[in-house]
């Protein structure tokens, strides 16, 4: 009873009993499966930062019609401590775990999370054998130099801003490579600010209106964006502040951003329809026991650009 007590979160347990129970919750590997795809509960973790809650809804929504009515979809966050993790699981009797995001909030989170089945939605994730579903960040910034290559760009410029999401950086990477392997003049224009994820459009447009009031921007004919979140203020402080416009070519192609912009960017579908497809059958296969998670580890999905 009193077990039942401390995993529902009620009173009538004393404090030294409650530390007690929570510390076995917390050593035991036991959690309830069930090895077959009947339906059940399946937990899925959100985003740490709201920039990238559209993209999560999106990515929900394909989950949602992937589970059908077989399954429940629980909503979790980021930040739940790795025993109240124990305890949903206990009393919702979760099956397998989606994560969606960059990391967890702790190592015991992870810990009690590495004894289900459990995907990795994005989420690089490196190392270790639990399926790891991501997208080909890089290749979608050599996709990005190799469009303004081919465009006839003579020098190029990748924007760079401080970021929690490490997509950011491989495809500035991606774009780097791919302009030095074919030997076309390109510089990374890197901006001191806080972190990318923490800014609104009116802080970006500090950012870009003096630096392309100082010129910063005229020598380059190709700008790459790396996260479509800085398209809106970069291209106002370009229309408003440079006679000459360069070509831009943006990492993703999140329409909320391109609302008004003109003319229109080439962006890169970084392949997200197929992202959470493949994570979806790499969980469920987990779950039946098909599949044991040793023998798996990252998929990376393919991007294509997109011409305006």
């Amino acid at each position: 009873a009193s077990v039942t007590r401390v995993l529902n979160g009620q009173s009538g347990v004393g404090e030294e009993t409650r530390k007690r129970i929570l510390k076995v919750i917390s050593e035991t590997d036991y959690y309830p499966r069930q090895k077959s795809l009947r339906g059940g509960n399946i937990a899925l973790f959100m985003p740490q930062n709201n920039l990238y809650y559209q993209h999560f809804f999106s990515y929900l929504q394909q989950i949602l019609r992937i589970f059908g009515q077989r399954w429940n979809l629980l909503l979790l966050p980021y930040d739940l401590s790795g025993n109240e993790f124990k305890r949903k699981c206990l009393r919702e009797k979760i099956e397998g775990v989606i994560i969606f995001g960059f990391s967890l909030s702790s190592p015991e989170l992870e810990t009690s999370i590495a004894q289900m089945p459990h995907v990795w939605l994005n989420s690089h994730r490196l190392g270790g054998n639990v399926p790891n579903v991501l997208i080909g960040n890089e290749f979608a910034g050599k996709l990005a130099g190799r469009y303004l290559v081919e465009k006839g760009c003579k020098k190029c410029a990748v924007i760079e801003l401080p970021s929690q999401n490490p997509g950011v950086y491989a495809r500035c990477e991606g774009f780097r490579f791919e302009c030095f392997s074919r030997k076309v003049d390109f510089e990374t224009l890197k901006f001191d600010s806080p972190m990318l994820e923490t800014l609104s459009h009116a802080e970006l447009e500090d950012i870009f209106v003096p630096a392309a009031k100082k010129g910063v921007f005229d020598e380059f004919d190709g700008i790459f964006i790396p996260e479509s979140f800085l398209l809106p203020s970069l291209h106002l402080a370009l229309h408003l502040n440079t006679e000459h416009f360069p070509l831009l070519v943006c990492g993703n192609n999140s329409q909320e951003h391109m609302t008004g912009i003109c003319p229109r960017p080439a962006t890169v579908d970084l392949g997200g329809e197929l992202l959470v497809e493949l994570a979806c059958q790499e969980l469920f296969m987990l779950i039946s026991g098909k599949q044991n998670a040793p023998e798996r580890s990252s998929f990376f999905i393919s991007p294509k650009l997109c011409l305006p």
